[in-house]
């Protein structure tokens, strides 16, 4: 009988690459079953896209805190001297991301860092100076980072959990993937989570799961960061607006006095209302500027749920503020009195309320060639540069050779043709241009939009009219029905 050796019973170990790539599949070759699923990530796994996180590194962490204070009310403070807090309503007021980044980097922070999860924000911010913006998928975002990043990170916190007895033992997860020959966090990530597990416990899968940027845990505000919100149980459920107002004014006329005490204004107000049906309908209503007139805010919750109004009778009413810092304004003797924040805000939000929110704004040309196609972008304020002023449009205006001014919707007229080109436009409405054409340009044949119900499909010309009319007349070639589309001024 033989005894089988060690050597018959164990694989062999494989040779550990300096290429990452092969580094990777050399590790997970020591998982059994690992195989070709290395690389896949686990079953039911969603990153972290739930918002937008900044972190804060670099400095102390009172001028972190600080500097986060004036940007957002719901931060964190974690050890090791990182501040992270949530920038996802800020985009309306700062711009896009990076233009967030920019911002926080402007008011002092060392390292600022910005991703889809506040766990990848605060790697970024550790393993990066200067400026970074992740918003992507946080792994990815990720897979450069040293591991040594994460272990620091690691060993601040358990430091801090340890209180003053000091820190407590850890198990040597991160000499085991020296061993293994793991160096960044993309290939730590990589790892098949079960077979991790097999091997190094508990803490080894929750270290994956931050190396691949997931977050722990919701964040948790911090509690020196105060909180405008406001609420009230009603004796008896409303049913109409009208004396539901009454009840924002009692709420929001403190809110407003805090804000002004707190040298704050309000840029988002956050609704809740709960019913009498068990549910609750909520608003979020956001500002172009930082305000705090306790009259328009009400006004403007008011024709917000004129436009959006609840489904029952109205229980309790909780209404929560976003601040940012006041605004200071210097009107200037020489230029021509623009209209006020809160005044363009009430007007916006009646024309909302009267026609829709789709139907008021800015006009915004789209990228496509179909005709008149345009979205309807918000009104900017003048103390952010987006008001422009009659002098400037004249000046403008000047700059362009001719300009088409379109009939929305398109009149329809009689074209007569001649050897293919039209010849006479005939219209029954008094006022609108007609006549002989004496020069014609076209035609100029369009289509698209075909998977839409806003098709279009049309021959169009540019015509030269006997009353001195120059228009652009065009023919559907579905229906063969010809429009008059606007007249050059």
């Amino acid at each position: 009988m033989s005894i089988p050796s060690y050597d018959d019973l164990a694989p062999a170990i494989p040779d550990i690459s300096n290429s990452p790539g092969e580094r990777v599949a050399s590790v997970a070759a020591l998982l059994p079953g690992a195989g070709p699923v290395a690389r896949r990530r686990p079953p039911g796994h969603v990153p972290a896209l739930r918002g937008l996180w900044a972190a804060l590194h670099g400095a102390p962490v009172e001028r972190l805190a600080a500097i986060a204070c004036e940007f957002s009310p719901r931060i964190e403070r974690h050890p090791g001297g990182t501040v992270v807090l949530d920038v996802a309503g800020l985009q309306r007021l700062l711009g896009d991301a990076p233009a967030i980044a920019a911002e926080l980097a402007r008011a002092g922070a060392g390292h600022v860092a910005i991703a889809s999860s506040y766990t990848a924000a605060m790697l970024l911010a550790r393993a990066r100076p200067g400026v970074t913006v992740a918003t992507g998928d946080p792994e990815t975002a990720l897979r450069e980072v040293p591991a040594s990043v994460l272990q620091h990170f690691l060993t601040e916190c358990e430091g801090a959990s340890a209180g003053p007895q000091g820190r407590r033992p850890r198990a040597p997860l991160f000499d085991v993937l020296g061993r293994w020959g793991l160096t960044t966090l993309g290939e730590f990530a990589a790892l098949p989570a079960g077979e991790l597990a097999a091997r190094l416990g508990p803490a080894g899968v929750a270290a994956q799961r931050l190396a691949r940027g997931i977050d722990p845990r919701p964040l948790v505000p911090d509690t020196g960061v105060p909180r405008f919100l406001a609420s009230s149980g009603l004796e008896w459920p409303i049913e109409t607006l009208e004396p539901l107002s009454f009840v924002f004014a009692r709420l929001l006329d403190p809110l407003a006095a805090a804000l002004e005490r707190a040298d704050r204004g309000a840029v988002a107000l956050h609704l809740a209302l709960r019913l009498t049906d068990r549910t609750t309908h909520t608003r979020t209503v956001p500002l172009p500027v930082a305000l705090r007139d306790p009259r328009v805010l009400r006004t403007l919750l008011c024709l917000d749920l004129e436009s959006h109004p609840p489904s029952a009778a109205v229980d309790v009413v909780t209404i929560e503020i976003d601040p940012a810092p006041a605004r200071i304004l210097q009107y200037s003797l020489l230029e021509r009195a623009l209209p006020s924040a809160e005044t363009l805000a009430t007007l916006m939000a009646r024309l909302g309320a009267l026609v829709g929110d789709t139907r008021c704004g800015s006009p915004v040309l789209l990228d496509t060639h179909q005709p008149d196609a345009f979205a309807m972008a918000p009104f900017e304020c003048a103390d952010k540069g987006a008001v422009v002023t009659s002098r400037g449009a004249i000046e403008s205006a000047v700059d362009h050779v001719s300009v088409l001014r379109r009939f929305r919707p398109p009149v329809v007229v009689r074209v007569s043709m001649d050897g293919g080109r039209p010849a006479h436009v005939a219209i029954d409405r008094r006022g609108m241009p007609g006549g002989t054409v004496q020069q014609a340009a076209g035609p100029w044949r369009g289509c698209g939009g075909w998977w839409t119900p806003q098709a279009w499909n049309r021959d169009e010309w540019d015509v030269a009219l006997s009353d001195g009319t120059v228009c652009r007349l065009f023919r559907d070639r579905d229906t063969g029905q010809w429009c008059l589309d606007g007249v050059f001024d």
